[in-house]
């Protein structure tokens, strides 16, 4: 199995992808950060049509990803989220924007915008100079914490899809979550 042309296409546009669909069952997502009390999230998923990549080591000083997000700068669109997950089902793509916080859950708002520029940016130029079109159906925004152990609580295994389906960079699915933890890709697409 291979990843359908369009979605390679944009898959060998990207210099920080890491795992894809026709290779893994999973997408890891870490941390970096040594105080952070959420170090790692499993997203376990099905063979198919996607792959991942980590926007935030895309950026830096050297920024691989794009020049556009070199760091240094005091501007939102100089941010990223940890992880996002694209989805080719039915000719059309599902973008999954995930960020991993500690304790309270802030400051995802200009990383979750950031980041959803950044590849609506990569759509534009496929289009615009390889004649490669992906049209962008859905967005979802997640945020997943770690703050008390969440073993003991006591939440739904799938979100209520309307919850799902509505989020926003300003308002973002959050979820509390063990480290580390292992969720089932699904369960943020439902």
């Amino acid at each position: 199995m291979a990843l359908t042309a369009p979605l390679q296409q944009l898959h060998d546009s990207l210099s920080c992808c890491t795992y894809n669909g026709t290779q893994h069952t999973h997408v890891l997502i870490k941390e970096t950060d040594p105080t952070a009390k959420l170090n790692s999230v499993t997203l376990s998923a099905p063979a198919g049509d996607w792959f991942s990549f980590n926007p935030d080591k895309g950026r830096g000083k050297t920024a691989q990803m794009s020049p556009l997000l070199a760091t240094g700068a005091a501007h939102d669109h100089h941010r990223a989220c940890d992880c996002v997950v694209l989805i080719y089902r039915g000719g059309q793509l599902v973008a999954l924007y995930v960020d991993l916080k500690s304790g309270n859950p802030v400051g995802y708002s200009g990383q979750f915008k950031s980041t959803r520029q950044f590849v609506r940016y990569a759509l534009g130029l496929l289009d615009e100079f390889h004649g490669t079109k992906l049209t962008l159906a859905e967005e979802r925004f997640v945020v997943l914490y770690s703050g008390k152990t969440a073993l003991l609580n006591k939440t739904t295994t799938v979100p209520k899809l309307e919850k799902l389906g509505k989020t926003q960079p300003d308002k973002p699915h959050k979820r509390e979550v063990s480290n580390p933890a292992w969720l089932y890709l699904k369960e943020l697409l439902t």
